[in-house]
């Protein structure tokens, strides 16, 4: 994990506690010993939190076969957000329960997750979400965004997609980031990539064949 402690000294330290009088005069206040100005704290830094991590293999080919069969028998939905045109994000989305097929699955996921955060150091709590079986098509695409929203999906910590399709099963479709570059091995089918649900990233569109994927949400307790 790439955390670390530090004495930092900060320009302006933020008061102990805010009161107002009667007239509204604002009262600020500073636990001594220093005060407001050029003061120092320890301060925690962690590098890890605007980058990404491949896990190589982290399913076999065999097992990007049975999740496509899972997530093929069953009727798909169009890919929607919560807000914007429908041409925003242009693909089929199923839903894969923790049903008895898919309980090894979601073992798998719990185990990458937890591999992956001694990256990152968060705290994690589990999925919520069934896991999102997603398959693109000729020109479709889902657009820059984050995976964190209001309600429910404020409390998403860490995203994955797993690489499910033969790298030269299509052209275009990648998997792009703002500010952090996708490694070429994260198109190698089982390939997993995991990252912060707040660093924007998109599926550019797809030219030829056909983009599937698996995507899954690590929950837990609200940034603070």
């Amino acid at each position: 994990m790439s955390s670390y402690n530090t004495q930092q000294k900060f320009s302006y330290l933020f008061p102990d506690s805010i009161a107002s009088d009667a007239k509204g005069a604002l009262s600020l206040h500073w636990t001594p010993p220093g005060g407001p100005f050029e003061a120092e704290r320890a301060l925690a830094f962690n590098d890890a939190l605007p980058t990404l991590q491949l896990l190589p293999g982290a399913f076999s080919p065999a097992e990007c076969r049975a999740i496509i069969a899972l997530g093929d028998a069953q009727n798909g939905a169009a890919g929607r957000v919560e807000l914007g045109a429908d041409t925003y994000r242009v693909s089929k989305i199923v839903w894969i329960e923790p049903g008895e097929a898919a309980h090894w699955i979601y073992h798998r996921l719990g185990v990458l997750f937890a591999q992956a955060n001694r990256h990152y150091g968060l705290e994690l709590t589990g999925l919520v979400e069934a896991l999102q079986y997603t398959v693109y098509g000729p020109e479709q695409h889902f657009d820059w965004h984050i995976d964190l929203g209001s309600g429910q999906t404020s409390a998403r910590k860490l995203s994955m997609t797993v690489q499910l399709s033969e790298a030269g099963d299509y052209s275009g479709g990648a998997l792009e980031f703002i500010n952090a570059p996708s490694p070429a091995a994260a198109r190698e089918i089982g390939a997993a990539t995991v990252f912060p649900s707040y660093l924007a990233h998109r599926v550019a569109p797809v030219q030829s064949g056909v983009r599937r994927s698996l995507v899954a949400w690590a929950y837990g307790p609200a940034f603070k």
